[in-house]
């Protein structure tokens, strides 16, 4: 795709190519397009389009192959999804793809991604995958990014503005660190136990991490994973440096790099698996570099927030029979809840069969999309133990 962002009007306008896959017979195609303004569609197979309630329905004409492409031109103003911050001459994507980019939202569709930004010279761009080739014209600078593997769309991302770097590497993988008003030296400094991380989330799920960089970058007041980078609050830094301890947001979204980003969870109502799966980690790692009593404390935060929303008469089930509307508590049930019923099914199982259990089921649906079901028999499988009851207990009803 091409996109090129207008910062100080907040907006943009793109070009996105798609090859997708279709039965012959179908007579539409649906994409995801937020509240952007599409101006045409192109297509061997193309008919005609229609926007409403946030997709567009593109009609497709008879075919005989099941493979096709087509070309989407759209403009926008998006108020979220992508964050335009003007006084910092800064963009960047959180979460919401399709309100920046026509495509599937669905978390269970994968796709290889290339973007291609045009953005001031003098800025900075760092997005999802890898940075093939950049190239000036005028005042403008083309920054082409390819991602090699497949992905959920929430995943792609990018971000723009004008920072100070440092760069380490750990084996073959550079890391990256950005952010503005931190000296190179402080950045290095709040970021410096990445490799730790990396080395104990690729023993933990015996999987390689899958890019040959990683990049976190400290920016606005948000934190979102996506495929090679994460971006965090801008203000997040200044807590890491007075408690070199509070790193559970940096372990958290480089976490998602395996559980999230490329084990999946297959649609939101299992939201629980990237989510508590990831804030479980950090605390793991905290235990891992900082001993049982920091793992403790965390676990006992989480349990504490859990019981908060229990007592308060807001409980539910960890796999949600509908996550279209979800409330604060519902986000704080799959983050804390979930970590805490992960920590219940460390105990209830001991170490070397829980942490044997997590690695077969990373490397079983590493690059996957999954459901709780999934986990529970892949955790089943490797331990040889009935989870049956504390599945039910803990995760397919209220925990009681």
């Amino acid at each position: 795709m091409i996109l090129r962002t207008d910062i100080d009007n907040k907006s943009l306008v793109g070009t996105v190519d798609i090859d997708f896959l279709i039965d012959m017979d179908a007579k539409e195609v649906v994409f995801d397009c937020g509240n952007l303004k599409i101006a045409k569609i192109t297509g061997e197979n193309v008919v005609g389009f229609e926007q409403k309630n946030k997709e567009v329905f593109v009609a497709l004409d008879k075919r005989h192959e099941r493979e096709n492409h087509i070309q989407i031109a759209y403009s926008g103003s998006p108020t979220n999804g992508i964050l335009f911050v003007p006084e910092n001459k800064e963009v960047y994507t959180v979460f919401s793809t399709s309100q920046w980019m026509v495509c599937n939202d669905s978390p269970n569709d994968r796709a290889k991604f290339k973007i291609d930004l045009f953005i001031p010279s003098t800025k900075q761009c760092i997005a999802s995958g890898t940075l093939a080739h950049t190239s000036e014209n005028g005042g403008s600078t083309r920054y082409s990014w390819v991602q090699d593997y497949e992905s959920p769309s929430y995943t792609y991302g990018f971000a723009i503005g004008s920072f100070n770097k440092s760069q380490d590497t750990h084996g073959k993988i550079i890391l990256n660190y950005y952010g503005s008003g931190y000296t190179p030296e402080k950045l290095e400094m709040i970021f410096q136990r990445t490799g730790e991380m990396v080395n104990f989330f690729e023993e933990k799920s015996g999987v390689p991490y899958v890019q040959d960089s990683y990049s976190q970058i400290l920016i606005g007041n948000h934190y979102q994973e996506m495929s090679g980078f994460s971006v965090l609050k801008k203000s997040y830094g200044r807590l890491v440096m007075k408690d070199p301890t509070e790193t559970n947001l940096i372990s958290h979204e480089l976490a998602h790099q395996w559980w999230g980003n490329m084990i999946t969870c297959e649609n939101w109502n299992h939201f629980w698996l990237n989510e508590g799966m990831a804030t479980f980690m950090s605390a793991a790692f905290n235990e891992h570099i900082f001993g049982k009593e920091k793992y403790e404390s965390d676990i006992n935060s989480y349990r504490k927030v859990y019981e908060s929303i229990k007592d308060g008469g807001k409980d539910k089930a960890l796999v949600f029979s509908d996550w279209s509307n979800p409330t604060r508590e519902d986000r704080n049930l799959v983050y804390f809840k979930g970590a805490y019923v992960l920590h219940l099914l460390r105990m209830e199982l001991g170490e070397k069969d829980f942490w044997d259990g997590i690695k077969f089921y990373s490397q079983k649906y590493f690059g996957r999309s999954v459901n709780t079901l999934d986990f529970q028999k892949a955790m089943e499988e490797s331990t040889g133990r009935n989870l049956h009851g504390f599945f039910t207990k803990w995760i397919y009803e209220r925990g009681e």
